[in-house]
């Protein structure tokens, strides 16, 4: 019994995993209002009755779909180590708000046509917030933005609650979340089809240097 237990658990990862795939491309483009259980199920190949079976509907497999971009960002990142740092003075926090900030800025954009649609989907969630914004924005949205507030507010000398440094750790992550979702652009701009490993390396130094400066900026 056991191969032909293992089969069925092997069998419905698989169906899982191709729903999950579809999702991440078709809610990226059209939203959750925007896509049909049977164009879900149609793109994964799979049989509409997998969506409830697996999933308990559309709304299920979206969830699935939001928790994967993000562990996928916190992994490619590093971020459970970083965010775990404490830097203590003005050049620690400057260092280690380099260093999250580049971080953050290569998951962004590594990751191939995953984080493209992954980028996609969280800015819609910032836009047009789902049923599952409170659990994106506890995993991923606030511990970084904490992290970054953090991070400035003892490059300043003062408190992390401060509204003005809420607001400059806002446009800091701005700074990186820009070249996610106007990737198109940058692209028509630099006559490319995807964004060389080189690029994406220069764009994490930039992005750093940026968020220093715009800490000690005022």
């Amino acid at each position: 019994m056991k191969p032909s237990t293992d089969g069925h658990a092997e069998r419905a990862r698989e169906t899982r995993d191709k729903l999950i795939e579809a999702g991440l491309s078709l809610f990226s483009r059209y939203g959750l209002d925007g896509v049909r259980t049977r164009e879900l199920a149609d793109r994964a190949g799979v049989n509409q009755s997998a969506i409830p079976y697996h999933f308990g509907g559309k709304d299920g497999v979206y969830a699935a779909v939001i928790r994967r971009v993000a562990n996928g960002i916190v992994e490619r990142a590093g971020l459970e180590r970083i965010l775990a740092e404490q830097p203590s003075g003005a050049a620690a926090s400057a260092r280690a708000l380099e260093a999250l900030m580049r971080a953050f800025t290569r998951a962004l954009l590594d990751g191939a046509g995953e984080s493209v649609s992954g980028s996609l989907l969280l800015a819609r969630e910032q836009l047009q917030p789902s049923p599952v914004f409170d659990e994106t924005y506890g995993q991923l949205f606030q511990p970084l933005h904490v992290a970054v507030t953090q991070r400035v507010a003892g490059i300043r000398g003062d408190s992390a609650d401060d509204a003005s440094n809420i607001l400059r750790a806002h446009a800091i992550l701005g700074q990186a979340i820009a070249f996610a979702v106007a990737r198109q652009a940058l692209l028509r701009r630099l006559t490319v089809q995807a964004l060389p490993q080189a690029v994406v390396d220069e764009i994490a130094v930039l992005v750093g240097c940026m968020a220093v400066a715009a800490a000690k900026a005022g």
